[in-house]
């Protein structure tokens, strides 16, 4: 049966595909503004500005973040004479209204209400901070429970993580960017795993010829009058690690040549997989200044393991972790995913235990994304396991709760599409929290990407403008001089207006 959404004086359907998605997955377009979702019966739910408003018009005052503007913005159920909600709002903030009332009708009409609420966007932290700054942090989080519906916790989550990842932002200065280096290239490929990722082992052959791709790239960029200053540098994956030792030194020694180095640079290099770690590799990493590294477990539990594809045992992940700190890495962020298939509460918490134990200066809890291209996404028929399960977020609660005892602190968050139970991914630290994380989600640092697969940003009067390197090998390897003439002339575009 069919909830039919009917749009007036607007067409801004990609703000409700959000809340509706969340509750019924499909959203078709009809035409002239109408929409059907799956539902478990038949009803219309009437979304209206008045007067009526163009995309362009919303558009450039969402740019802005302000406007002089008013329209009334309503949303309604036609059949049973059911209240519906009006506002008037100002321009730059229709599209978030629109999806907030939508979530608030459809959550009375299903009788489903998720923990953000209707935050459904990749960053919640940005309008939690814009409430911190107008109204102050208690406030906050009375409105985001009040007004935006999220549970206690979430807003309390959002008010803490907003203040940190403002504190790290503000160290950012004009000129300043990032740089992203990926390989894809793993051991095995993940179940969850939605990265066109390859078998290293089966592609030896490609390995060479991907590395001096990249290193031709990185000095088709990374060139003298290259005017950006790198804060931060992240070299992830895939897993750069299962690389050769010999092959991996040349591809850091290719890309690090070219990035100039000083006093506070970070450098973290994703070594997700316990399996790709050794002596040789760890010694590599060391001598091209590397000060965090990160080691992936994602669950301690031999059996999950073993489900999901990761081919390698908790206790290589211990023993890798171990070795890291005989090398003299003192910075090391471990990850977890909660929600993973055949696991529940108590694995979950077990696992976070068993790194806790470890003493990892970073933790990242994950919450499982069923993925679009993933061997999960195949597989996956029954929706309802990502409507919301009290037992998943009543144990995400409780591993925040732990990590705060342990004197751990989360400094940044987001959201990712067809999460389990609505959740979200947060980093927390009880050391220096990663530059390279926080910047790289906000939106408001540029990013030099390297490798296939990859995005370069710069930031042109308050939005993100984009290039994307080609995900396929042949052709990544094939368009390297293509992407760096459009890199050049992107980032060459900011840097001349940071300057």
């Amino acid at each position: 049966m069919p909830l039919i959404i009917e749009l007036q004086g607007h067409r801004e359907e990609a703000a409700l595909s959000d809340a509706a998605r969340a509750f019924f997955g499909d959203f078709k377009d009809l035409g002239q503004g109408r929409f059907e979702v799956p539902a478990d019966r038949d009803f219309t739910v009437l979304s209206e500005v008045c007067p009526p408003i163009s995309n362009e018009e919303v558009r450039r005052a969402s740019r802005k973040g302000a406007s002089d503007r008013f329209v009334t913005v309503g949303t309604r159920v036609l059949e049973g004479g059911k209240e519906g909600i009006s506002e008037k709002v100002p321009l730059h903030e229709v599209r978030r209204v629109l999806k907030r009332q939508l979530y608030h009708v459809l959550s009375r009409e299903s009788g489903i209400s998720f923990p953000w609420g209707t935050l459904t966007g990749v960053r919640p932290t940005r309008i939690a901070l814009d409430l911190i700054l107008a109204k102050g942090e208690d406030q906050a989080r009375r409105e985001l429970e009040d007004y935006w519906y999220l549970s206690p916790e979430k807003a309390d989550l959002a008010v803490r993580t907003a203040r940190a990842e403002e504190d790290i932002l503000s160290s950012f200065q004009p000129g300043d960017c990032l740089l992203y280096a990926g390989l894809p290239f793993c051991p095995s490929r993940c179940l969850y795993c939605s990265f066109i990722t390859q078998d290293a082992g089966r592609q030896e052959d490609s390995l060479e010829s991907y590395v001096s791709a990249v290193i031709r790239e990185a000095g088709g960029i990374l060139t003298g009058d290259f005017s950006g200053r790198i804060r931060a540098v992240y070299f992830g994956g895939g897993t750069p690690t299962s690389l050769p030792a010999g092959l991996f030194r040349r591809y850091l020694e290719g890309v690090m040549s070219r990035v100039p180095d000083y006093e506070g640079l970070e450098k973290t290099m994703e070594a997700g997989r316990p399996d790709t770690i050794d002596r040789e590799k760890l010694t590599i990493i060391r001598e091209f200044g590397f000060n965090k590294l990160c080691i992936n477990p994602q669950t301690m539990n031999e059996a999950t393991l073993k489900r999901i594809g990761r081919g390698h045992t908790a206790r290589e992940t211990v023993d890798a972790f171990r070795l890291a700190r005989s090398e003299g890495f003192t910075d090391i962020n471990m990850d977890l995913i909660a929600g993973l298939p055949g696991e529940d509460a108590a694995d979950f918490l077990d696992s976070l235990d068993q790194l806790l134990a470890l003493g990892p200066e970073s933790i990242t809890l994950h919450t499982l994304a069923v993925k679009k291209g993933s061997y999960l996404d195949r597989l996956f028929t029954d929706r309802d396991a990502l409507m919301p399960d009290p037992e998943l977020i009543g144990a995400v609660g409780e591993a925040h709760g732990h990590l705060l005892r342990e004197g751990y602190r989360p400094y940044y968050l987001y959201k990712q599409k067809n999460c389990r139970s609505g959740l979200e991914n947060t980093g927390f630290t009880r050391r220096k929290p990663s530059l390279y994380n926080v910047g790289m989600m906000s939106d408001q640092v540029p990013v030099v990407g390297l490798g296939s697969g990859s995005s370069s940003k710069a930031i042109l009067e308050e939005t993100a403008c984009r290039i994307h390197n080609p995900k396929d090998l042949m052709l990544y390897r094939d368009r390297v001089e293509e992407q760096i003439l459009k890199k050049r002339e992107l980032l060459s575009d900011f840097f001349t207006k940071a300057d």
